[in-house]
C-alpha cells in the first residue's frame, strides 16, 4: 500500500509540475489593429490570377505561402518546405524529389498537407483551366500531356507519399534550382479543395470560404467598404503554449475602401493611417521624394485581341505602339519608368546566383521610350488601315484611367475612335446563399472579350521562360473543349510557328548561356509581332508613419507585416475595447 501511495504522489507531483509549465494566455494582449491602405480594392483572391493585377499580390502575399519564396536577392529559399530529398536514379532514367512540409496550418486550424499543393497544381494544369502559370510545372512527369488533355489529371507525376511529404517525378534530368525558382512564384501556393469546390465560380471573393496558410487571413471583406486581414493564430505556433504574438505580431490590418485616394492621403497626413500604398495620383509628384520606392515585378502592358481586325495585323499593332510616348506615361504615373522590353528588371539572365538581370543581358532596348508618330502613320498606310473603332478595357481605377486618357488621345491622332471601358465588379448572392463578387475585368480577360486590354503583367517567376512561354501555343495554358480538343493559343489569340519553335528550343536547352540567348531572341520576336505591348515598369511606393516599424518586404514588390509593431497604440480608435476572435476583450 505504501508503494502505491508513493507512486500516486509521484504522479500527482508530475501532473502539478506539468500544469505549472502551461502558460496562462487568457489575459494576453492580442496585439494591435493597424489602420493601413495596402492597395486599390481587389475582389479576386485566387492566386492563379494574381499576375493580372499588381494590387492583388500585395494582399495575397500576406495570406498565402508556398513551398519556397524569393529572398531579398531573388534566390529561392525554403518557406513551407522543411527539407528536400533528391531521389534520382539516372541508370533507371528516374528523376524525382521529395519535399517534406513544415508543421504548418491553415487559418481554420486544419494542417497544410501535401495534397493541398497537389490540388492547386492539378487545377492549374487542367486542360479546361485558363491560367498562365502552367509552364512552370511542365518539367513534371506527364504535365504537358495532362495540360493538352492527352492524359488524365491523375497521371500527373505528383503524389503525397505521406500527409506531409510531396513526391514529384520529372520527365527527365531537371535543373532543380530552376524548379525551386518556380516554386517561389506567388501563383504556385497551395489551395484547399474543399474551399474552392464550395461554389466553384467566384469562390475566392467570399470571406466565408477563404482560408489562408500565411501569416494573415481574410476575416472580413465587404466590397466597396472594408477589408480586414486577421492574424492566422495557427501560423507556426502551438496555440496551447505559445504567445499569441509568437509568429505574427499584429492582430489585424484594416483597410477602408470607402474613401478616395486623396482622402486616404489626408488620413495619412492627419495620423489616422500609418501605412499608405497607392498614393493618390494627383499628389504623387509632391510625395515622390518622401515615399519609399523600390522596384516591382510588374510591367504595365496592353494585350491585343489578334483574332479580330485590325489587330490581326502586326503592322497595326506596331503602329499603335509607336504612337505612344512611354516617358510621358511614366511621368504621369510617377512611380514607373519606360519599359525596354516585356521582361522586368527583377528577372534574371540565368539564375539568381548569377545576379545579372535578363534586361541588362539584352543587346539593345527593344522599345523606344519616345513616340514616332510619322513611322506609326507609315505603318498604318502600309497595312491599308486609316482608322476604325478601338475599345480599350481597363481596371476601374485612377491610374488606369490616366493611362487610358493619354492613349486615347494619341491613338485618335492616328484616326481611330477610342472608347474606354473601365470594369469593376458585380455583387450577387448564389443559390447557396453565399455573398459573392464577380470581377468583370477578369471575366472580360478570360473570355477574350476585348480589343485591347491593359494589364499589370506581374512576372510569373524570376526566370524569363514562363513569362515568355505563355505566348507560345504549345505552352499556353487552356484548351477549348471542342470536337477536335485542340490546343488554344494565349488569350490574345497570338500564334507564330517560329515563336513556338524558339520557346520549345529554350525549354529543352540545358546550357544556361544558350538558353538565355534563345529567350532573348524569343522576346525580340514577340516585340516585333507585338501581341503584347509593354508600356512602363511599375514601381512599389508607399508612405509610412513613424508609429509603425519592423515592416518586411517581398522581392515581388510589396510590404509584409508579420512582425509589424504599432507604437502610440491608444491614438488609434480601433484598438480600444475590441474583441478578439477568441472573445478576449482588450
Amino acid at each position: 500500500m505504501k508503494k502505491i501511495i508513493a507512486l500516486l504522489l509521484c504522479i500527482s507531483a508530475v501532473l502539478m509540475a506539468s500544469a505549472g509549465c502551461t502558460k496562462d494566455l487568457t489575459n494576453e494582449d492580442p496585439g494591435a489593429i493597424i489602420p493601413v491602405y495596402l492597395s486599390t480594392e481587389i475582389t479576386n483572391f485566387d492566386p492563379a490570377y494574381s499576375n493580372l493585377d499588381k494590387a492583388t499580390t500585395k494582399v495575397l502575399g500576406l495570406i498565402y505561402e508556398g513551398l519556397f519564396s524569393a529572398d531579398s536577392k531573388g534566390k529561392p529559399v525554403k518557406n513551407q518546405a522543411k527539407s528536400v530529398k533528391v531521389l534520382d536514379r539516372p541508370s533507371d532514367d528516374y528523376y524525382a524529389i521529395e519535399i517534406t512540409l513544415k508543421n504548418a496550418y491553415w487559418s481554420d486550424g486544419t494542417q497544410v498537407q501535401a495534397a493541398d499543393y497537389i490540388y492547386a497544381w492539378k487545377r492549374i494544369l487542367e486542360s479546361e483551366f485558363r491560367g498562365e502559370a502552367a509552364s512552370m510545372l511542365f518539367a513534371i512527369k506527364n504535365a504537358r500531356d495532362v495540360n493538352r488533355g492527352d492524359l488524365s489529371i491523375d497521371d500527373l507525376g505528383v503524389t503525397d507519399v505521406a500527409s506531409n511529404v510531396l513526391r514529384i517525378e520529372f520527365e527527365g534530368k531537371t535543373d532543380y534550382n530552376k524548379f525551386y525558382e518556380y516554386l517561389a512564384s506567388p501563383m504556385l501556393v497551395p489551395l484547399r479543395e474543399n474551399a474552392v469546390d464550395k461554389v466553384k465560380a467566384d469562390w475566392s471573393s467570399s470571406s466565408q470560404i477563404l482560408v489562408g496558410n500565411g501569416p494573415f487571413f481574410v476575416r472580413t471583406y465587404t466590397p466597396g467598404e472594408k477589408l480586414v486581414l486577421e492574424r492566422n493564430r495557427y501560423y507556426y505556433r502551438n496555440i496551447e503554449e505559445d504567445s499569441i504574438k509568437k509568429s505574427v505580431t499584429p492582430y489585424r490590418l484594416v483597410i477602408n475602401y470607402k474613401k478616395t485616394a486623396e482622402e486616404n492621403l489626408a488620413d495619412f497626413e492627419s495620423g489616422d493611417l500609418v501605412y499608405l500604398s497607392e498614393i493618390a495620383l494627383s499628389k504623387r509628384a509632391d510625395y515622390s521624394s518622401k515615399a519609399s520606392v523600390s522596384g516591382s515585378m510588374s510591367v504595365l502592358s496592353f494585350i491585343f485581341n489578334t483574332k479580330t481586325a485590325p489587330f490581326d495585323n502586326a503592322d497595326v499593332r506596331n503602329a499603335l505602339s509607336l504612337a505612344l510616348d512611354r516617358s510621358k506615361i511614366a511621368d504621369t504615373l510617377v512611380f514607373a519608368k519606360p519599359a525596354a522590353g516585356l521582361i522586368s528588371d527583377g528577372v534574371f539572365e540565368k539564375s539568381p546566383s548569377s545576379k545579372k538581370s535578363f534586361r541588362s543581358g539584352a543587346s539593345e532596348e527593344l522599345i523606344s521610350a519616345s513616340a514616332n508618330v510619322d513611322s506609326a502613320k507609315a505603318l498604318l498606310k502600309k497595312a491599308g488601315v486609316n482608322g476604325g473603332d478601338i475599345k480599350l478595357t481597363i481596371h476601374d481605377r485612377d491610374t488606369d484611367k490616366a493611362v487610358a486618357e493619354y492613349v486615347k488621345t494619341a491613338w485618335e491622332t492616328l484616326g481611330f475612335k477610342v472608347t474606354v471601358e473601365a470594369l469593376g465588379y458585380k455583387k450577387y448572392t448564389n443559390d447557396q446563399e453565399y455573398d459573392l463578387v464577380s470581377n468583370l475585368y477578369n471575366e472580360a480577360y478570360d473570355a477574350g472579350n476585348f480589343d485591347v486590354i491593359l494589364t499589370d503583367n506581374l512576372m510569373l517567376s524570376t526566370d524569363a521562360f514562363p513569362n515568355l512561354a505563355m505566348y507560345a501555343k504549345a505552352f499556353a495554358s487552356g484548351v477549348i473543349d471542342n470536337d477536335d480538343y485542340e490546343l488554344t493559343p494565349h488569350i490574345s489569340g497570338y500564334y507564330s510557328e517560329e515563336y513556338d519553335k524558339k520557346i520549345t528550343e529554350a525549354f529543352a536547352e540545358t546550357d544556361a548561356a544558350k538558353r538565355a540567348a534563345l529567350l532573348h531572341e524569343a522576346e525580340a520576336m514577340l516585340i516585333k509581332d507585338m501581341p503584347v505591348m509593354p508600356l512602363v515598369q511599375l514601381q512599389d511606393a508607399y508612405l509610412k508613419s513613424s508609429d509603425i516599424s519592423k515592416l518586411g518586404s517581398s522581392y515581388y514588390g510589396y510590404s509584409t507585416f508579420t512582425k509589424a509593431v504599432l507604437r502610440n497604440i491608444s491614438k488609434y480608435p480601433d484598438n480600444v475595447g475590441y474583441e478578439t476572435a477568441a472573445g478576449d476583450k482588450k
